[in-house]
């Protein structure tokens, strides 16, 4: 144990020797409940805990016995219902007692054993009973958009298999959580402004609580991020089933199998999200600053006024040429297949990075200030990665596109059907979302040294990690892992793409053929080299010269977005076809009509 932590608390014993330490343990917790800090609510909240206690073993208790006993109720429906009960049965057990117990009686102290099991049981069943509602809704939307399968899909069987993932998955992630907290030294002080939970847990450490952190931070987003994703999904699903129903009478049945679980999940997502939301807010180091200074190209004063000029225009540039790409695939009906709606999300895509990264670059570069708000830093962080991660996914769907087109041109309309594309689309937007929302807030969580200075034109993660003053390797660890489906898997499915592209071009008997699949392939291509490249260069080499960096960045932050819709209009027939139409005034109304 370090001297710096031992005079943070001078005089205290377990510190003093930390063999005693381990030898000795923590034997016990001081929970503070809500009455502690209110005296006056504690016989009001004992009576209605107690109450809501023998209310909620009873009716849980009835469900799971009437299910048992009666026949008719052994329905995957009740199934599903059965396994929340006895959720709610733990949570309850492993919680109310020890409540009931501080409430009455003076004695606030919770044995270390009881806190752990507290804890463990809590986290446990919470986030199963995440699983079990997106498990519930998986079977409503089964039951009202396939009715006729229903039995079927959801056999006895599948329903096991359902029920048994969202219990196991959890009680690993727990017993990793809780394991991890035991291995924390704790301070002298062991009191909690809460009952036990992990979060709580960690507060009292004085040690490194990183892999804690990380380990917080990734376990929740199956329970927390895509179970809710997951439900509303079903229940868009559900409600468009529903109002095509013919009679008001059957969505009236229909909405009334549902009313009950949607109530029970807008209440129990509603509260969970909030609390894992304010957990992660308290969690943000207050080491993070209010502001950071951006160096950008300061170092080359006489640049900057050029410089402005350069990205301005390439600003305008790139809005209008994406903006008028998405207008195009919207307003002409033959530009409205898959080749162009991947074409429309790339420029939503660049659109996002521009929006993102230069209007504060515009800011600095022109002006004497070069700060930024913590805020926005933070912002450009999130935003910059989302869109970064996704359109390397989808440089690598359009490959696949391309690849289909040309080596299965017969098959291609049965393939890319317009539901594959929504799909190819999502993954691509839903893989950068996840991987933006992971790396933004376990970097918020480091501590970061002053002089808050970055030497770059924007916030990015790697840069913000080199402030840290504390250990970051969980950081590094996750930003190398994070960049494995994006910078490496993304690429080599582009080139496994074109390789077998290049052997189909080969084996066309005519080079009229041969010319026209190249002139399919030669943009996305081109786009596709333009932008890993640089992309690549950055992040996988060895650490370069700053100002290498900062100019490998402004090209496929800068210079790429705006040539992306150069080099689709300037080599693409169609496009060139559908702008002029749309320019011609007269056409374009006729297109407008026709639309």
């Amino acid at each position: 144990m370090n001297d710096k932590v031992r005079a943070m608390i001078p005089g205290d014993p377990l510190l003093e020797d930390p063999e005693e330490w381990v030898r000795l343990g923590v034997s016990g917790y001081r929970t503070i409940p809500v009455a502690g800090k209110f005296p006056w609510l504690k016989r009001p909240l004992f009576a209605v805990v107690l109450i809501s206690y023998f209310l909620n073993l009873v009716g849980n208790s009835s469900i799971i016995l009437l299910s048992l006993d009666d026949p008719r109720l052994q329905t995957p429906m009740y199934f599903f219902l059965d396994n929340p009960s006895l959720l709610d049965l733990s949570v309850t057990c492993g919680t109310v007692p020890q409540m009931l117990a501080k409430l009455w009686g003076p004695h606030k102290t919770i044995a270390a054993w009881a806190c752990i099991t507290q804890g463990y049981i809590l986290n446990w069943t919470a986030s199963a009973e995440c699983i079990l509602l997106a498990m519930m809704s998986i079977d409503h939307y089964v039951a009202i958009c396939w009715p006729l399968q229903y039995t079927v899909i959801i056999c006895p069987w599948a329903c096991v298999h359902m029920a048994a993932p969202s219990c196991s998955s959890r009680l690993l992630n727990s017993l990793l959580q809780t394991t991890l907290t035991l291995q924390l030294p704790l301070c002298r002080q062991h009191t909690l402004d809460h009952f036990c939970e992990l979060p709580v847990l960690i507060k009292p450490a004085f040690g490194e609580t990183t892999a804690n952190e990380l380990a917080l931070v990734i376990g929740p987003i199956p329970f927390a991020r895509m179970a809710p994703m997951l439900v509303v999904t079903s229940d868009t699903f559900i409600a468009r089933a529903l109002l095509k129903l013919p009679s008001a009478e059957s969505r009236h049945k229909a909405l009334s199998t549902c009313s009950s679980r949607l109530l029970v999940v807008t209440m129990y997502f509603a509260s969970a999200i909030h609390i894992l939301e304010t957990d992660t807010m308290e969690r943000v180091n207050l080491s993070f600053p209010n502001a950071f200074l951006l160096l950008g190209f300061s170092q080359f004063p006489w640049l900057e006024r050029p410089l402005f000029g350069m990205v301005l225009l390439s600003y305008v540039l790139t809005l209008v040429g994406n903006s008028s790409i998405i207008l195009l695939s919207l307003l002409d009906p033959r530009l409205q297949m898959p080749m162009y709606f991947f074409l429309d999300n790339l420029s939503l895509l660049d659109i996002g990075v521009t929006c993102t990264i230069v209007p504060q670059l515009l800011t600095n570069l022109w002006g004497q200030d070069k700060t930024i708000a913590s805020w926005g830093c933070i912002t450009q962080v999130y935003f910059f990665n989302w869109t970064a991660c996704a359109e390397c996914i989808l440089l690598a769907m359009m490959a696949i596109d391309r690849y289909v087109a040309i080596c299965q041109p017969l098959q291609y309309t049965l393939i890319m059907h317009p539901r594959v594309c929504v799909q190819m689309a999502a993954a691509s937007w839903s893989s950068g979302l996840a991987n933006s929302l992971l790396q933004t807030i376990s970097t918020l969580q480091l501590p970061l040294c002053g002089p808050h200075t970055l030497d770059h034109f924007f916030c990015e993660v790697p840069v913000l990690i080199k402030l840290a003053c504390g250990d970051t390797t969980a950081n590094e660890l996750a930003l190398s892992i994070g960049a494995i489906p994006f910078g490496m898997l993304a690429p080599l499915l582009v080139v496994v793409s074109y390789i077998f592209i290049a052997r189909a071009i080969l084996k066309l008997p005519s080079a009229e053929g041969r010319h026209k699949a190249l002139s399919t392939c030669s943009s996305h291509l081109l786009v596709v080299t333009m932008y890993y490249g640089p992309a690549i260069y950055v992040y996988f080499q060895p650490p370069a010269k700053s100002s290498q960096t900062k100019f490998m960045s402004f090209f496929y932050c800068v210079i790429t977005p705006v040539l992306n819709p150069l080099i689709y209009t300037l080599r693409n027939q169609d496009v060139k076809t559908a702008l002029k139409r749309i320019l011609q005034f007269p056409s374009g109304m006729e297109c407008l009509k026709a639309k």
